[in-house]
């Protein structure tokens, strides 16, 4: 029989499948991505600095109640099994508190129904657990020079909370149970989840899966995407032409059943005359950690590290571009916004980016911590373009991008020449945690170089292929 933790049943509760898959089937799950790691890596470190923490300021007032602090105390019972991040004990009475660490700035539903798992658990064994605690990060607070683990965590009581849980929670552990020692599920194309088709029990059943399937039709709702797999549909050049969907919608159907572009070249030219030279093509790589590292910042927040900049000085100009990448952890961000500040005219210039919502975000928050840089990025904000408009807006469909706009959806249809598949770092997600890695000092000797050349020429490339792509749609406004 296999037992249930409290990791299994949140999984359960998110993915019923893939959690039956990880306890029944070899190779499930699979090896855990990079981005997983760090998160991992990240959960370690709270739980770490949680102890310290708490060490420093309840366990002095709960021994002299007589309670005895435990550090990841395990409960198991014949079904269920738990380790508790940290209790307070009092043995004389057979009763405990409850302090669950969390790697997060609030409290949130799952950490009520993990805690009310633990409880069950525990209460199994013969103790009575009395209260309950979340220790989480406080997401106001900012480092200051010098961590302050006593500003840093919050603590927020959540025993209420979980009472309220406890008895829904017995029943879906229960349920949770059975369900992991019991038949393999049914075979089914997953319908309203996050994951698509990528999902790990769809992956496991279904070897055929069109490459443009009916998941990727922009903005359906559940309802609608189930209607069409009942039926069997998933490709989406199979779906009927009475079928109800919305105009853009049916217009991304159709452009892919009759393989054809659509092309607004007036639209086009219309948003492309708008711009102003020089034109700086702005791209941002950054990285969001629990606790933060550099003055001025709040757990998460994410930390500017890296630009590239492309720039046409005038119609027809050599295109020039510039660089900045920090090469180590606590290298002032302000030295990064210099290099940037030098190679842009503060005043006048068209600035080119893809999802603009990040950039000016990244701005204004730097315009907040380095005031002497607010007026030059709360200017670059006012004169951003964001290129990804034209795709959004529908001004430019091709099947080729599946109903998708990002970068990297566009960039090889219009411009096949250019690949980030031929780079070492493919992606920002991973490219964030590399950085950090490299400013860690986790490389050596030429994986070290090797590693800063990569970040390098990744962030170059998401400049370049937006200056590739106005360059294909710029032929619409001559």
């Amino acid at each position: 029989m296999h037992k249930l933790t409290k990791t299994n049943f949140l999984q359960y509760l998110a993915c019923p499948e893939e959690l039956w898959l990880a306890k029944h089937i070899e190779g499930h799950p699979t090896t855990p991505s990079l981005s997983a790691l760090h998160m991992m890596e990240q959960g370690n470190l709270i739980d770490d600095l949680a102890k310290t923490y708490f060490a420093d300021n309840f366990a002095s007032e709960l021994a002299e109640k007589g309670d005895e602090v435990l550090f990841q105390k395990s409960f198991e019972t014949n079904q269920f099994l738990v380790r508790a991040d940290i209790l307070a004990v009092n043995n004389k009475a057979k009763s405990l508190t409850i302090y669950e660490v969390k790697a997060t700035t609030s409290s949130k539903s799952d950490h009520i129904e993990d805690v009310a798992f633990q409880k069950m658990v525990i209460e199994s064994t013969g103790y009575k657990v009395a209260r309950c605690y979340l220790i989480y990060l406080d997401k106001n607070y900012v480092l200051d020079d010098d961590l302050k683990l006593q500003e840093l965590f919050a603590v927020e009581e959540i025993s209420d909370q979980v009472n309220k849980a406890y008895q829904d929670v017995k029943v879906e552990a229960e349920a949770a149970f059975a369900y992991i020692n019991g038949p393999e599920p049914a075979k089914r194309i997953t319908v309203g989840c996050g994951n698509k088709l990528q999902c790990a029990f769809v992956a496991y059943h279904y070897s055929d899966l069109p490459s443009y399937s009916v998941h990727d039709i922009a903005r359906i709702n559940v309802k609608k995407l189930e209607a069409l797999v009942l039926d069997n549909i998933l490709d989406i050049m199979e779906v009927p032409a009475d079928f109800k969907l919305s105009p853009q919608q049916r217009l991304q159907v159709d452009i892919a059943q009759r393989n054809q572009v659509f092309i607004d070249h007036q639209a086009i030219a219309k948003e492309l005359e708008t711009l102003a030279y020089p034109l700086y093509f702005l791209d941002y790589e950054t990285f969001a950690y629990a606790v933060p590292f550099q003055n001025g910042h709040r757990p998460y927040q994410q930390l500017l590290f890296q630009y590239s900049l492309h720039v046409i000085e005038s119609p027809g100009a050599a295109i020039s571009h510039h660089e900045y990448l920090l090469s180590h952890k606590h290298e002032p961000v302000s030295q990064l916004l210099r290099s940037l500040r030098e190679n842009m005219d503060t005043e006048k210039g068209t600035v080119l980016v893809w999802n603009k919502s990040f950039e000016q975000g990244r701005n204004k928050e730097c315009a907040d911590i380095y005031p002497e840089y607010a007026d030059f990025l709360l200017s670059v904000n006012d004169r951003v373009y964001d290129l990804m408009d034209v795709f959004q807006k529908g001004f430019y469909l091709h099947p080729g991008f599946k109903g998708k706009t990002s970068l990297k959806s566009v960039l090889p249809v219009l411009c096949p020449e250019l690949s980030y598949e031929t780079l070492t770092i493919q992606n920002g997600g991973e490219a964030n945690i590399k950085w950090h890695h490299w400013t860690e000092g986790q490389f050596r000797g030429d994986e070290n170089d090797l590693t800063k050349e990569a970040l390098l020429a990744y962030c170059k490339l998401d400049t370049w292929a937006m200056v590739r792509i106005w360059q294909e749609l710029d032929v619409f406004c001559r």
